[in-house]
């Protein structure tokens, strides 16, 4: 797969996955908010069946006490006056009131506070009393109006005077199903998003490699007819090419003069052709064919000196890296590499080899400063007959990929920093007493 597509497809998931994450989070929101209407619902019936049970009682505690559902529900109660101290106090009702917590939650239009305490998975429900209930009458307007007395919305009784003079009435409720939801959204929305993100990757690792698997199969119809292909050239036009050469021997014995030049041209030409066939003929043999242990270092060495007339490894280089790859084709691969190299336009010197261990692997990188590879070409350099030089067959590399990755490894070719390119093959280190593809897994 390019690089391009494995990019954008690490995006497109990103995107899914975010999209996915925020359905995930307003679906839990509408959750909890459904939750909490349940549990501010719960608070007015409470509210409702306590002060329903004051008609019969004085004070709180019996009123809780005669009720189950107080009782279960109810774990705390406290009436605070204007000091904030406790006027009347039930259960572990804070011994004075932090007015100053209010100010970080907003209240109804009715003096009502609700906030959550997760310590305790309580419900902490907070009346602000004055503006609930209405100021006693005087005695003196007891005095001046008697019947107002007898028709009073005050209830005459010493917990309704107590309330009356209060500043806020503390619940601490119980709320069990509304914590229950609580803990359950939390896990859940954390659930869904590792749940949503392995999926959304596992898609995006099938789509990646649905289409290494399209390449695959497209690779091996183009094997197919290059196949075909090459059966016909090495029947119609091996033959032939001999015949040529043979005459051309002949002929550059009779001529002499420019006529031999010509016969140089006609030979050399001859040479090509037959040299492309065989190109073609690697190309579709047995990729891995048969492993041996090879020393990078001294192989690489030793082509170098043949092509380059000097060793271009780095004295940094690692000297023992073992491969475990056929000794021909391998030397295929590092000859096609350094022959780019030299054809790219490269001064001579400044073709340069490194040797180094990478994760278990030896990576043997050839460096040039030639032209470098142009990036509209950049996905292309290894597809079977594509070149941008004047000469060359544009199977080189591509014969070098099949040889590489048929025994595991990789071949990346990329653009240097002030112009040239570089070539990485990457290619399991054979550890002794192991095979190297057992030692790489």
């Amino acid at each position: 797969m390019k690089k391009s597509v494995r990019t954008t497809s690490y995006f497109a998931a990103i995107l899914v996955w975010i999209l996915f994450s925020i359905l995930t989070f307003f679906i839990i929101h509408e959750m909890r908010d459904k939750a909490q209407l349940i549990r501010d619902k719960e608070n007015e019936q409470l509210l409702n069946v306590l002060f329903s049970s004051l008609r019969n009682y004085d004070d709180f505690g019996s009123a809780i006490e005669s009720s189950e559902l107080l009782r279960e529900r109810v774990k705390s109660l406290a009436v605070y006056g204007h000091n904030l101290e406790p006027i009347y106090q039930w259960g572990k009702a804070p011994a004075v009131f932090d007015e100053e917590i209010l100010r970080y939650y907003s209240s109804t239009k009715n003096g009502r506070y609700t906030i959550p305490d997760k310590m305790r998975r309580t419900i902490k429900f907070i009346l602000n009393t004055e503006r609930m209930i209405p100021a006693p009458p005087s005695d003196a307007s007891h005095q001046r109006n008697p019947s107002r007395r007898r028709n009073r919305a005050w209830p005459d009784s010493l917990f309704w005077n107590t309330l009356a003079r209060s500043k806020y009435l503390y619940i601490d409720i119980a709320h069990p199903a509304y914590w229950r939801t609580e803990t359950f959204t939390n896990i859940l929305f954390f659930f869904c998003e590792i749940v949503l993100l392995v999926l959304v990757l596992h898609i995006r690792n099938l789509y990646i490699r649905n289409g290494e698997y399209r390449e695959r199969i497209e690779a091996q119809k183009n094997l197919v007819v290059l196949g075909t292909a090459a059966s016909t050239l090495a029947h119609e036009i091996k033959n032939p090419l001999l015949s040529i050469r043979l005459q051309t021997g002949i002929l550059g014995k009779i001529l002499s003069g420019t006529g031999r030049e010509e016969i140089a041209i006609i030979n050399e030409e001859v040479d090509r052709l037959t040299a492309l066939i065989y190109r073609v003929n690697d190309f579709l043999r047995d990729a891995e064919g048969s492993r041996t242990i090879i020393n990078s270092y001294e192989m690489v060495q030793d082509i170098s000196r043949r092509l380059c007339g000097r060793n271009i490894i780095s004295g940094d280089s690692i000297r023992n890296g073992l491969i475990y790859i056929d000794s021909e084709r391998a030397r295929s691969v590092f000859e096609n590499i350094i022959r780019n190299a030299l054809e790219s336009g490269s001064a001579e010197e400044k073709v340069e080899a490194s040797i180094t261990r990478s994760g278990g692997s030896v990576v043997i990188a050839v460096f040039d400063r030639g032209k470098g590879i142009a990036e509209k070409d950049m996905d292309r350099v290894f597809d079977p007959f594509f070149t941008s030089k004047s000469t060359g067959t544009g199977i080189g590399l591509s014969i070098s990929r099949r040889f590489v990755e048929a025994v595991k490894g990789s071949i990346v070719l990329e653009n240097r920093e002030g112009g040239g390119a570089v070539a990485r093959i990457t290619l399991a280190e054979y550890i002794s007493g192991r095979d190297a593809e057992t030692d790489r897994s």
